[in-house]
């Protein structure tokens, strides 16, 4: 299965659909941090003033994902969308913290994407030609960069959103 190793490389934004959250609470210290009722209900106050979900990324990721060839990672990135992030936040370990991990991962998922980019033209007889996606069912060095590059973009599609929506809770108080 593909799914399996596409997890490592998407970061946050597919562990939302497994478990339900996406930080781990049970290392949360009660002196520095706020009770978790507290963190919830500041969290669903500023709900109505930051994103609650993905879900306005429909149409953009179904563009970015319409050639990736795994059919299981599409449709968990499109389910992903759908995910709470006030439920997510509230079960947070540190909402900075988990905006560095985040910034990281960004940062790690782009090198992939230029790696996977670099590949893919290498396997071009123009480098300087568009990247185009492979047909269903070829295989080849060329169509597994496209495919890893692809990935890396919905991938950053989905996190760069899902920053910006963390980073809205931040500044609207939470921590």
């Amino acid at each position: 299965m593909i799914l399996p190793k596409f997890l490592c490389v998407i970061g946050i934004s597919i562990v939302l659909i497994y478990d339900g959250s996406m930080f781990d609470a049970g290392n949360a210290s009660a002196q520095n941090q706020p009770s978790s009722t507290d963190q919830s209900e500041a969290v669903l106050s500023i709900a109505n003033q930051c994103p609650t979900n993905l879900s306005y990324l429909q149409l953009d990721m179904e563009q970015a994902l319409q050639f990736v060839t795994s059919a299981s990672f599409r449709e968990a990135m499109l389910f992903s969308l759908q995910a709470s992030i006030p439920e997510a936040i509230a079960q947070a370990d540190g909402l900075a913290r988990q905006i560095t991990f985040l910034k990281q991962e960004i940062v790690r998922q782009e090198r992939g994407r230029a790696h996977a980019e670099e590949v893919a033209r290498e396997g071009l007889s123009d480098s300087s030609k568009q990247l185009k996606p492979c047909r269903r069912g070829k295989e080849g060095a060329y169509c597994y960069a496209m495919d890893q590059y692809l990935v890396s973009t919905a991938v950053n599609l989905a996190n760069q959103a899902f920053l910006e929506a963390l980073q809205c809770y931040q500044r609207k108080g939470v921590r």
